[in-house]
């Protein structure tokens, strides 16, 4: 439950930067977020993550 907690605090941390218009801030969350999930292997938020990045870039 955790890792889980742990990739939504990423998840809201660079929704909040990005909401800011702290766009380099969002991103940086977002890579943390996208590193975390692929150590745990979780495809779903892998793709979410990655999505996320390439909106900002």
């Amino acid at each position: 439950m955790q890792e889980s907690n742990d990739l939504l605090f990423y998840l809201e941390m660079g929704n909040l930067a990005g909401e800011k218009g702290n766009d380099q801030e969002a991103i940086d969350w977002y890579v943390k977020g996208l590193q975390f999930a692929k150590a745990q292997a979780n495809k779903p938020r892998i793709q979410q993550f990655s999505n996320l990045i390439l909106t900002y870039l």
